[in-house]
């Protein structure tokens, strides 16, 4: 495991950067912002690197609960303009049953798309974020899905959980589909000519994650159909995907030669 220097976000442990790592922004769009700041730097340290990692948010963005708070912690792109950065992590949002206009922040968020042209060399979007920024993008055509696709998918030997109401079919993209399927459509897209991925589920999902998101929207009851392929007969989440989300974050990551 090597060092994480984290220089904003609910885990800060740094005020200064390791010259010889990588540089990396995550735009955090999930409203259960600190765990979701766990996921990531817990995937992170199951690669070879060093990092200094910056968490942002969007400075448009009304939030619900702890505004304050999060704006106290966070950066905006205002803050880091002038910087650059080896790659861009942007999350998925619980959005996607909106028209992409209605979304408080997504005028800011065309603007951190123009903005990482020139300022960040390889880019991951996930869940609704891969679907607007592959649609601003000219990268795919996605559409709304009336029913949730929700639970664990293998498509081409790739692995996640999915929690989304969008498909991208496969044959509406013009990056190239590295995984999908007719049922559920593209769910791993790469672009050259946007140096991006765009990944339809969560690779970054904890074990408990759809669980707690399942039971959450049980109590609201809005009875949900329970995530696929995720509980054993116990009712016990079943995590079988952390294999592709080491390997697939090793290999994007191989790039940049700042390994520990």
């Amino acid at each position: 495991m090597g060092c994480m220097n984290i220089l904003s976000g609910y885990a800060k442990n740094r005020r200064t950067t390791t010259k010889n790592a990588i540089n990396l922004v995550v735009f955090n769009l999930m409203p259960n912002r600190a765990e979701t700041e766990h996921q990531i730097i817990s995937l992170l340290k199951r690669t070879p690197h060093d990092f200094n990692l910056t968490f942002c948010r969007m400075k448009t963005h009304r939030c619900k609960h702890f505004a304050k708070d999060v704006a106290k912690r966070y950066l905006t792109l205002a803050d880091i303009n002038n910087q650059h950065f080896d790659a861009l992590i942007v999350t998925g949002a619980p959005v996607d049953q909106k028209p992409f206009q209605e979304v408080d922040y997504f005028t800011e968020f065309k603007e951190l798309l123009q903005w990482r042209k020139t300022h960040v060399k390889t880019c991951l979007f996930s869940c609704w974020a891969a679907w607007a920024a592959g649609t601003v993008d000219q990268v795919l055509t996605g559409h709304p899905h009336k029913q949730k696709i929700y639970g664990i998918y293998t498509t081409d030997g790739f692995t996640m959980p999915h929690s989304r109401y969008f498909t991208i079919p496969v044959n509406q993209v013009t990056g190239e589909v590295i995984a999908g399927d007719p049922e559920i459509g593209a769910t791993l897209i790469h672009s050259d000519k946007t140096a991006s991925y765009y990944v339809t589920g969560h690779l970054e999902y904890g074990t408990n994650t759809l669980a707690d998101e399942f039971y959450r929207d049980v109590s609201k009851g809005l009875h949900p159909h329970k995530p696929l392929n995720y509980f054993d007969q116990k009712q016990h989440p079943h995590n079988t995907w952390n294999q592709t989300a080491t390997k697939f974050y090793r290999q994007w990551l191989s790039q940049f030669k700042k390994a520990a």
